[in-house]
């Protein structure tokens, strides 16, 4: 029940932005966030006609000067989930030449990346998952000073298992 009021809340948020011809996306991205002991914050910081961001926090904390943060985009584009994963990865090269990317491929066809930038100060795993619509990501990410091993685990426990599901907005 959880995981449904999370997607119904991601949704209903996404659908009260002001009007800027901000598609309703056809999917959600289920995770369950609630294995998560750390009580988590959300807000939109982005949307346009080509993708949407979400990000949360830990309560208490800005996404302005975020130590964790998870975020779920949307990027509607008819690309292959392969293109825009290569697009995402040119702009994250561009931004720290030396940032170590990891890429599995899972079974049901997304690409997971697991990755860590120096000039970024960021430690984190992200699921590309394509839509009918577009590309819908979940990502954990950590600065390095705040890692946990074991929340780490945690957060990539939730984006391996996190699914797309049809947005109870749409129906």
């Amino acid at each position: 029940m959880k995981i449904f009021r999370l997607i119904l809340l991601v949704s209903l948020s996404i659908s009260s932005l002001p009007a800027k011809n901000v598609p309703t996306p056809v999917m959600a991205v289920s995770f369950a966030m609630n294995r998560d002991p750390k009580k988590w914050v959300g807000q939109i910081s982005a949307a346009e006609e080509l993708y949407i961001i979400f990000e949360f926090v830990p309560a208490g904390e800005s996404v302005n000067a975020w130590k964790e943060m998870v975020e779920q985009q949307i990027g509607f584009t008819p690309a292959s989930l392969r293109d825009y994963v290569d697009v995402w990865k040119k702009g994250m090269l561009r931004s720290d030449s030396k940032l170590i990317i990891n890429e599995q491929m899972e079974k049901d066809g997304s690409l997971i990346a697991a990755y860590a930038s120096a000039v970024g100060q960021e430690i984190g795993v992200r699921r590309f998952i394509k839509g009918k619509d577009g590309i819908y990501m979940l990502s954990y990410m950590v600065r390095p000073k705040y890692r946990d091993d074991a929340r780490l685990k945690i957060w990539m426990d939730i984006i391996y298992s996190a699914t797309l599901v049809s947005n109870p907005q749409r129906r």
